[in-house]
């Protein structure tokens, strides 16, 4: 599977920033050298933005309040993510996607939310809490570097856009590797499609369970939110049962799915002791044209 791009333009932040130029190549070695580079900057709390009641609305969304029903869990998942310190230049992009891309916008918000929630149990320390919902609220942030076009498709993708949408990792851990240095987010941009070595782009080494959870958070919201290629979303139950099928297959790891499950069922319990449901008709959309994105071994940008 392929573990580098060649930019054929410049990559631009959303200031038009140049961020790299036409010709370089991003790889895992480039992105942690930008990681290395990286110098601290003044960072906002995120509560203290207009972002703040966007996160707010997450919670009445229907679909998700088996999720956040228990006392206190809305509050602390809200909390932790309100609770993200970011540089200036990336509370800009997330405005500009809000105002530009708002399914995408939207996306990186549930997907924190929900990332959160599952985390929460295992994870103990704020700060670190906190570090991880930005990973999720940000995971998506390559998306912001390709044609908008991509993002309104209603059809079966071609190759050549599949190998662009296969970029965005790469392009998105570049980009936070620069203004975040050695942080969560770069991670969880890079291996967010790994899907246990199924996906792209090529890892030298599995990502951490943290990292999975915010995949599987990602794919989650991505199944329950509507697409435009696709006659409606999943519901709850056909997207856990679409993300079962994936761990099955080896294409998501088993025990993370099973973190999801547990918590749509309450979160009472041992998460080991939750015994996968199986299939029901009557979950998904009547029409779906999702592509699955291969990529492959050298792709251009």
């Amino acid at each position: 599977m392929f573990d580098r791009i060649t930019l054929a333009e410049d990559m631009v932040d959303c200031r038009g920033v140049v961020l790299a130029p036409r010709g370089k190549v991003i790889s895992p070695q480039a992105i942690a050298e930008a990681a290395e580079r990286s110098r601290p900057v003044p960072r906002h709390r995120l509560g203290e933005t207009a972002v703040a009641a966007d996160v707010g609305a997450v919670f009445e969304i229907r679909a998700y309040r088996p999720l956040f029903g228990r006392d206190g869990t809305r509050d602390a998942v809200e909390g932790a993510i309100l609770s993200v310190e970011l540089p200036e230049a990336l509370l800009e992009e997330l405005l500009a996607a809000r105002r530009d891309q708002p399914t995408l916008y939207r996306h990186g918000i549930l997907t924190a939310a929900v990332g959160v929630r599952v985390l929460q149990a295992a994870v103990s320390r704020a700060r670190v809490l906190a570090d991880l919902a930005a990973a999720a609220l940000l995971h998506d942030l390559g998306m912001h570097h390709l044609p908008a076009r991509l993002l309104s498709h209603g059809d079966r993708l071609s190759a050549e856009q599949a190998q662009r949408i296969a970029a965005h990792p790469l392009l998105g851990a570049y980009h936070l590797a620069g203004l975040l240095g050695h942080h969560p987010a770069v991670s969880a941009a890079q291996c967010h499609h790994w899907r246990c070595g199924q996906g792209y782009p090529g890892l030298s080494a599995a990502p951490s369970r943290s990292v999975e959870v915010i995949a599987v958070a990602s794919a989650f919201c991505a199944l329950t939110q509507p697409r435009p290629y696709r006659t409606g979303a999943f519901d709850v139950r056909g997207a856990a049962d679409v993300l079962v099928r994936e761990a099955s297959a080896g294409h998501a790891d088993p025990s993370t799915v099973r973190l999801l499950v547990h918590a749509l069922r309450g979160g009472s319990g041992d998460p080991k002791t939750v015994r996968f449901g199986s299939a029901r008709d009557g979950h998904a959309p009547e029409e779906n044209r999702h592509s699955r994105v291969e990529a492959v071994p050298r792709s251009r940008v």
